[in-house]
């Protein structure tokens, strides 16, 4: 399965995806006007052993914040926050595709 193909499974149902954290969301930390030293801390990665929630590599590395909405049968929303790996991250910000991985 392509990388871009895992990525469109992983996030069904996801829409207004973004990368980086959420101005005024408690969850990512910052206020509703940060200021750039704020939101630099904010978005820096971390590593981790956890699979991406975009592509669900199960590979070790830096994640970074991401968030987008959930849209539910009811037509409610809610915001939901990712961890994703840095392909991902330059995937979803610049559409950039990694080199597929042999299969």
């Amino acid at each position: 399965m392509s990388f871009v193909d895992k990525v469109t499974n992983n996030l069904e149902g996801v829409k207004f995806f973004s990368v980086g954290p959420c101005p005024g969301c408690e969850t990512c930390g910052l206020s509703d006007n940060p200021t750039e030293e704020e939101y630099d801390l904010a978005s820096e990665s971390h590593f981790s052993w956890s699979p991406c929630d975009s592509c669900n590599s199960h590979l070790g590395g830096d994640r970074h914040a991401a968030h987008g909405y959930i849209t539910f049968d009811d037509g409610s929303e809610e915001l939901v926050h990712f961890d994703v790996c840095t392909d991902c991250l330059l995937y979803h910000a610049n559409g950039d595709v990694p080199e597929e991985e042999e299969e």
